[in-house]
């Protein structure tokens, strides 16, 4: 039977992906790629676990219409295995999308923290050596009450960002299936580095013409518009209904115009806010380089009593703010840049190939 068959098929399936698991899992580690998570989601994601039930369902009243042989019967079941069968598609690009999504989350989190480890030795550094000048008398009770202030802050961004990325992790294993507790190691480090999106507006235009829903349905209706009018030509067919099709061909040609005009606008709008979204990475990136050299330069003159310990704690904590704000920035460019090339078909998950 074909749903027998199907569930036979998923169940072998789930054996043997969890069973791939057992090789990559160190200890209690599991080590995922953004592929292996969306796999793992497949079959364990209970929101997704619901919409394949439905799906299995109207598979298996087909296949009783199909057994019957009621040609009523069936054509209803059909029409609603194939509504099933388009929303368990939908669904599965949905999770598919919220699985990538999550997983660059995560990465962003465990990011934030590495940042905030930094940040707090930095300023635990820096209250040791105020705390030695003290000691020798070059520094009054402000400077250091400053420097633990600074400390203090810094302890707190470090506890809150491993909190938020506890809370990451568990949603996370929560999306997969898993254990709430279940220790994950995700593999794909590549998504924190910036990556060039290297196609021209007019390559993203041609691709997505190919693949947009809306261009690609006025084209379907605008070939049945040609093939009504050729059928309406017939010498047996009254002029006004000739007259219609015509119309109704004209009207569906200006509708693909429109909706290439629409999907138009929206290419470039994404493809100049990610040139935006490029080029203030950029300006970040010198001026983080610009700020740790200013770091590095007025630490030497605080080490030879020329700046206030003010200066100092005021140059360190600007510069961790703008480290986390980049980190920031970086991931919402890293999800823009994927969802435009997914539009124009261009896509491959870490590892891949892209067919370009």
């Amino acid at each position: 039977m074909v749903v027998r068959k199907s569930m036979l098929i998923c169940l072998i399936a789930l054996l043997i992906f969890l069973s791939s698991f057992s090789v990559q899992a160190k200890g209690d580690v599991l080590e995922l790629g953004v592929e292996d998570a969306v796999e793992l989601a497949f079959q364990g994601n209970l929101n997704f676990q619901i919409a394949t039930l439905d799906w299995q369902g109207a598979e298996a009243q087909l296949e009783r219409a199909q057994i019957v042989g009621d040609e009523d019967m069936l054509k209803e079941a059909k029409e609603e295995w194939e509504k099933a069968h388009e929303l368990y598609t939908e669904k599965r690009n949905q999770l598919r999308e919220q699985i990538r999504t999550s997983y660059q989350q995560l990465l962003k989190s465990e990011a934030s923290v590495e940042h905030a480890k930094v940040a707090k030795e930095r300023a635990a550094s820096q209250l040791a050596m105020d705390e030695n000048k003290y000691k020798a008398g070059l520094l009054s009770t402000l400077d250091i009450e400053r420097a633990q202030n600074s400390l203090l802050d810094a302890e707190y961004r470090l506890e809150r960002a491993m909190l938020d990325l506890e809370t990451k992790r568990m949603q996370f294993n929560s999306e997969l299936g898993l254990p709430l507790d279940q220790q994950v190691s995700l593999t794909e480090r590549l998504l924190l580095d910036f990556v060039p999106f290297e196609f021209s507006l007019e390559e993203c235009y041609e691709r997505a013409l190919q693949l947009d829903p809306g261009v690609l349905r006025a084209k379907e209706a605008l070939q049945k518009s040609k093939d009504a009018v050729v059928l309406a030509r017939s010498p047996f067919t009254p002029r006004v209904e000739l007259e219609e099709a015509m119309v109704r061909e004209e009207k569906a040609a200006i509708e693909l115009r429109q909706a290439e005009q629409t999907l138009y606008f929206t290419i470039r709008g994404d493809f100049l806010a990610l040139q935006n979204q490029v080029h203030n990475l950029e300006m970040a990136e010198r001026t983080i380089k610009l700020e740790q050299q200013a770091l590095k330069a007025e630490e030497s003159k605080y080490a030879a009593g020329v700046l206030s310990n003010a200066q100092i704690v005021a140059q360190q904590e600007k510069l961790a703010s703008l480290e986390e704000q980049y980190s920031d920035d970086l991931s919402l460019y890293t999800e823009a840049r994927i969802k435009l090339l997914q539009v124009i078909g261009a896509y491959a998950e870490p590892g891949e190939n892209h067919d370009d």
